[in-house]
Order: C-alpha cells, then structure tokens, then sequence
C-alpha cells in the first residue's frame, strides 16, 4: 500500500545510503518530507561532548547538500507532532533508538502519530536472540543469526525547507563529517591490517553516517566484526533491563583522591602507554579500543578510583561517545557488570609494548619522551628519578601492585 504524504525524521542515521527507515519510505510515499529535531535535551546534557555536538552537526550540514531537509530545535515530542499534523502526514517513518530517553520519548510521539518503524542500528536486535548476559555464548549465536542486506541509497520525491542547523558549537578539530568520507575511510580500512591498525569507523557509527551493516558486509576480518557483535550485545544487554546501568556488584569499594584522578585526565600518570591514551583523547576525541581498556583498568583497578567518574569524564570527551557502549565497556573492566571474571588483571607495560613496540604512539603523544630510546621509553623511571624529572615528564603516581589492593576490597565485599 502506499501513502501519499509521510514524514522521515533523522536521528542517528544521517546517511542517504542503507538508511533503512528512509528506503522504506521513499519506496512507499508519494511525498516524504525529511525532518531533523535538535534536541537541546541531548545537546546540552551533563555528559555530552561538545566536540561530538560538533561533529554531529558538521554531519547534518553535509545531509543537506544530499536530501531536501526541514531542521527544527526543540522538544522533538512537540515539534515531530506540529510537523506531522501542518503537512497532513499519512504515517511517521524513522529506524529504532534503544536508549531509556529515546524509548521514552518514541513512544510519546507515537501515541499520537501514526508510526512505522525499523531495525537500522544494530544487526542483531533484542528479541532476534534470548538476551544474553555473558558475551561468548551471545556471539557463538549472533554469528548464525543472518544478516539483512544493504539497502540501496534511498531516492524518492523528498520535500524540505533546507535551512540551516544552529552554530550551537564550533572550534573544535574534528574529521570531515559527511557520509562520502565515511564511506571512503571504510574503503580505505584492510581486513588484514586489523585489529594492528584501529578502523577509524566508530564515529561514523555513532551518528550513522555509516551503518554497520555496510561495514559488516564490506569487511569479512573475523575480529572487526566481533567488535560490531559486541556492539550488539551492549544494546540487547542493557536495554533489556536499564537497572543494569547502576552496575550488579554496588558497594562502595573506591576512593575519592581528585588530585590523582585530574593527573590520569591529564596524561600526567608516570605510565607512558596510559598517559599517551589520555592526551589523544583530550586532543582528537579519540582513542582506540585496547587502550580505552588499559586506561580505564589503570583508573580503576591501580588507582581504586569510581569507575563512574571515569565512564563519564569518557563520555565528555569521545568523538564516539555511545552511552551503552562506554557503560559496557567501564563495567566490564571495573569488574562490576554481568562479566564472569571480574579480577582481570592486565600488565600494564607488557601490554604497552605489544600495542605500541617501537614507542612511536607513545613518542607522538607523550613529548617529553620523545628522546628516550629503546624499551625503556615504555619505562622511563628505570631512566632515574632526575633523568626523569630533566626531561620534564612525572614519577609514577602509583604502584602496580595497587591491583592486589583492588582484589582484597572485592573479594572483602563479595564476603559481605
């Protein structure tokens, strides 16, 4: 059947290309009038990152070089009703959101328009499988699980005003936001040089300028696309059961020390590998996986500090911030989600030099230890402690061995 007036509105899909709510609507109206809510209630959130903000409407501004757009600013529940009843819409279009605002608000909207909506986020979403709280057996099923197919980029008889987003956030370096570079930077990734070298497609997923199921289908690397199953597995995980964010292990184990968490933002810990981390992220927004997880164990596991305030100081700062995943990602390592072992333990320098042997990340990052060669770069306090301080870098703020702490306090509480 076919409607002869429909809106489409925009969210985390800002893509003309496998946008599947958006083919589907070209494919069925005679009119779709694409529709994009700047929402204040997200744009100004305690942990959103202004230079994601940025980043996001860079991409909006590239969206409306390909699809006739209307930008409106506001409570989106307000603004999608008005613009639905002004054009006398037939139905409202748009691709599935998982989050507890997003649901919230989805179904607001849809007790009083007409909604049809899609799978576009995810390629395997919550119901497709049991829900899983344990990823190995999660991912053993996810890979039967077939995949949808790449939708076609969507054309059809689109109508918009095509004005301009908001200069809400501006001065930050970011990367070229459209979805032709997306797809060009997914083109230039090789299977066989990944998990060495980190995909640079994360960003691009977040706001949808790339969905992941173009990337699944472009790329055959076993470990990429476990790293999308993860993605998976976080959204089925917590959007079954939002209690989940408060983490299932709750008592009070960590330390308030301001001082030594401000040292770890900083890249100012006396741990190259770690400090290299931090600073790209403060600088660029980004950071790859490995060392998200080393940085955010070192907080936790050797500095014994709330996995909370580092989730969200990660949050204010990523380029890719996703909240389920980020919280997956910190529960996971702090020992205090669904995972079975939540006594990980990583060498933290060992760890360095498989990700970074010749120490050029750490050199790139971390200037002061640009002239120090060999291992000891991944080492520098067995360069002395006045070599150290000549060069103009930090002693160590804490022991390695902290982890041993860390264990006495779990396992004290799990007694309890």
């Amino acid at each position: 059947m076919r409607f002869m007036k429909c809106v489409f509105w925009f969210r985390r899909d800002l893509r003309i290309h496998d946008n599947t709510a958006l083919s589907e609507a070209s494919e069925r109206c005679e009119k779709v009038f694409p529709v994009l809510v700047i929402d204040p209630n997200i744009m100004f959130r305690e942990d959103t990152s202004p230079r994601r903000a940025q980043f996001y409407l860079e991409a909006i501004k590239s969206l409306r070089k390909e699809i006739p757009l209307t930008i409106l600013y506001g409570n989106p529940v307000n603004l999608i009703h008005e613009f639905y009843k002004n054009i006398n819409s037939d139905y409202l279009f748009f691709n599935r959101d998982y989050g507890f605002y997003a649901s919230r608000r989805d179904s607001e909207i849809c007790r009083t328009v007409k909604c049809l909506h899609f799978k576009d986020h995810v390629l395997v979403e919550r119901g497709e499988l049991p829900v899983y709280r344990i990823f190995t057996p999660y991912y053993i099923k996810w890979k039967n699980v077939e995949k949808e197919r790449v939708k076609p980029r969507a054309s059809g008889n689109f109508i918009g005003e095509g004005n301009e987003p908001p200069e809400l956030f501006k001065g930050f370096k970011i990367p070229p936001a459209s979805e032709d570079y997306a797809l060009q930077k997914l083109e230039e990734f090789k299977d066989d040089e990944y998990p060495e070298r980190r995909s640079g497609l994360s960003h691009f997923f977040k706001i949808g300028l790339l969905s992941t199921r173009t990337a699944f289908h472009a790329k055959v690397n076993e470990e990429f696309r476990r790293q999308l199953c993860w993605r998976d597995f976080y959204y089925q995980l917590y959007t079954s059961d939002f209690s989940l964010i408060n983490g299932i292990r709750r008592k009070e184990i960590w330390e308030n020390k301001e001082e030594i968490f401000k040292a770890w933002t900083e890249g100012k810990t006396g741990y190259p590998i770690v400090d290299a981390g931090m600073r790209e992220l403060n600088v660029t927004g980004l950071m790859e996986n490995k060392l998200r997880l080393l940085t955010s164990y070192f907080l936790t596991k050797v500095l014994l500090i709330d996995w909370r305030k580092g989730m969200e100081y990660f949050m204010k700062n990523l380029l890719d911030g996703d909240f389920v995943i980020n919280l997956g990602n910190w529960q996971w390592i702090a020992g205090v989600g669904t995972d079975m072992r939540p006594l990980r333990k990583f060498n933290i320098v060992e760890q360095g030099k498989r990700i970074d042997p010749r120490g050029e990340y750490i050199k790139k990052w971390v200037e002061e230890l640009r002239d120090v060669e060999g291992p000891l770069v991944h080492e520098p306090w067995k360069l002395g402690k006045e070599r150290v301080i000549k060069i103009g870098y930090v002693t160590p703020i804490a022991d390695l061995g902290s982890y041993d702490e860390f264990v006495r306090r779990y396992k004290g509480y799990m007694e309890t």
